[in-house]
């Protein structure tokens, strides 16, 4: 029986844990925050932070709870199957007892006073001899498909006991998730009507341009470095592999990005809120600068790779939230930002089309969207932005 399966990259426990102990650190701040003097401003970044945290470990612990659901459901498959075979076995070797019941030694002797020859009585002798030994096998199947029955109803055991222990952290988590979400809103209803919030705001973008600029200049240095050590000539073998701990080599596509201005697929379907370059703060009443675009989307939707590349940075940056970066080669970058969960690795390769994450949910009152960016790094190693709305199509 086919089951089939939805495929998710591997969640390493390594992993989870590492977002339990950041979202923990981080609630040992809020709750430090919240008792000091500390300005509301600084409680609702870091409630932000932990928030985006948790939308990447409930993400993990949902892909988690669907893979032993979906394991459970191949062992109940393999169960019924390997139930079925001994109960065809078990009619077989019913329909022998009967017959032998029935006949037993009466049938042997008949056929021994009824034979007319030697020949005759060793056939007999072989077919009873095969008899037997397929009455032998027939047992012996009965005993193995009860074994792997009991072996598959201990997995099945451990099997659903696991999953129900993957859905109450689930549960648990979602419940915790929901309660940050109001604290947040509830800090953001005082907040928006402090200048000082989108001042704030304003800075964190800022900041956060020159820290994707200096991000993938340190993706594009390690590239170059990896790009030198794979043209050197080999070093002399010394007995030990080195070849685990290499990042993978960046898989190139078949057409450069350069040539695919105007040709991009949209990283998520939605209309262009937020366009790239100057605009009037509607609040500050101040000019800013916008490096990306805004695309308006449901919380949830399916963010994909606007082209094949390498994942070089998985991190989270303030006023942005989750944020992924990947190399296309020849100098080019994309910048996913506002992800509620990263559904790719880092070093990871990956495809044109391929799902790298969906979107996050907004604050009340404020249109979910995803922050998309375009980078180059020129021949005087500098990082420059470039404008989205002309590379896709």
């Amino acid at each position: 029986m086919f089951i089939p399966q939805l495929v998710f990259p591997q969640e390493s426990q390594q992993q989870l844990e590492e977002l339990r102990r950041n979202i923990a650190q981080l609630q040992q701040k809020i709750s430090g925050l919240a008792q000091s003097e500390s300005s509301e401003l600084e409680r609702l970044r870091a409630l932000e932070e932990q928030i985006d945290l948790m939308n990447r470990l409930v993400g993990r612990l949902r892909r988690q709870e669907i893979v032993k659901r979906q394991e459970a459901s191949a062992t109940v498959a393999g169960l019924r199957e390997a139930a079925a075979e001994l109960q065809r076995l078990q009619t077989m070797g019913a329909r022998r007892a009967v017959f032998f019941y029935k006949y037993g030694r009466l049938k042997d002797l008949e056929m021994l006073l009824s034979s007319r020859s030697l020949n005759q009585v060793l056939l007999w002798a072989e077919y009873q001899r095969r008899l037997l030994a397929n009455d032998r096998r027939l047992l012996a199947g009965m005993k193995s498909k009860q074994e792997r029955i009991q072996a598959q109803n201990e997995k099945l055991a451990g099997e659903l006991a696991a999953h129900e222990k993957m859905l109450a952290e689930k549960l648990r988590e979602e419940q915790t998730l929901r309660q940050r979400k109001q604290q947040r809103e509830e800090l953001l209803k005082k907040l928006r009507k402090d200048k000082s919030f989108h001042q704030m705001q304003l800075s964190e973008q800022q900041q956060a341009a020159e820290r994707i600029a200096r991000l993938i200049a340190a993706a594009e240095a390690a590239l170059q470095e990896q790009q030198q050590q794979q043209a050197a000539p080999p070093a002399p073998s010394t007995g030990e592999s080195k070849a685990e701990s290499m990042t993978p080599a960046l898989r190139l596509p078949a057409e450069p990005f350069t040539g695919r201005r105007g040709r991009l697929p949209w990283p998520v379907s939605g209309e262009i809120v937020g366009h790239y370059g100057s605009y009037r703060h509607p609040v500050l009443k101040t000019i800013t600068t916008n490096l990306g675009i805004d695309i308006a989307a449901v919380a949830g939707t399916s963010v994909r790779c606007v082209a094949a590349g390498r994942v070089t940075t998985i991190t989270w940056q303030r006023g942005y939230g989750n944020l992924l970066i990947i190399n296309h080669a020849d100098g080019y970058y994309t910048v996913y930002t506002r992800l509620a969960e990263i559904f790719v690795n880092l070093h990871e390769n990956v495809a044109a089309g391929q799902l790298i994450g969906n979107v996050a949910e907004a604050p009340a009152g404020q249109q979910a969207t995803l922050h998309f960016q375009i980078w180059q790094r020129t021949k005087e190693a500098r990082s420059q932005d470039l404008n989205p709305e002309e590379w896709l199509q």
